[in-house]
């Protein structure tokens, strides 16, 4: 009898984690998604950068993104510090692969690009600065290792070509 008790007990245990482990949808109407993370590739050292969307459909989501990286180049006799800093309305639509806690989506981004260049060494080194209006697209996937947290790694436009982090879903 007491054995049994410990079996029971053990698959109602097991049986809760599974139902815990279970998420909601991955992405659905009325999400807020928030991705924090790094750039790789484009030339611009490391980008950070950061994009918030809201569901507005189960397909379509809208918001922005924001980010910035620095680079110096060291001539030998004095340096550039090149900064980049980049801000732009995105939308997503998003595909439902039936995978558990993955959401993949394909989107544009249209926004402003501010880029400068500082001279510090010997001399009086001219400085610069330019901005422009910037458009592009970006596809990627978010896969949640809880119902609120996740990892998320997108390609595309941005400073980095590939940028990769962690989602946030409230």
């Amino acid at each position: 009898m007491k054995l049994t008790i410990k079996k029971l007990f053990a698959v109602l245990i097991l049986s809760g984690l599974g139902i815990t482990a279970s998420f909601a949808q991955a992405y659905e109407k009325g999400n807020n998604l928030l991705n924090v993370g790094i750039g790789l590739g484009g030339g611009f050292g490391t980008p950070i950068g950061l994009s918030f969307e809201h569901g507005f459909s189960d397909k379509i989501s809208g918001g922005a993104y924001v980010a910035y990286a620095s680079k110096d180049q060291n001539l030998g006799f004095g340096s550039y510090k090149y900064t980049y800093i980049l801000t732009a309305a995105r939308a997503s639509y998003h595909f439902d692969l039936d995978v558990e806690n993955l959401d993949t989506y394909i989107g544009a981004i249209l926004g402003y690009n501010i880029a400068s260049a500082k001279w510090s060494g010997a001399g009086a080194g001219p400085a610069a600065s330019a901005g422009g209006i910037i458009y592009g697209g970006h596809v990627g996937a978010r896969y949640y290792v809880s119902e609120k947290i996740g990892v998320f790694a997108e390609a595309g436009y941005g400073l980095g070509s590939l940028n990769a982090g962690v989602a946030f879903k409230f």
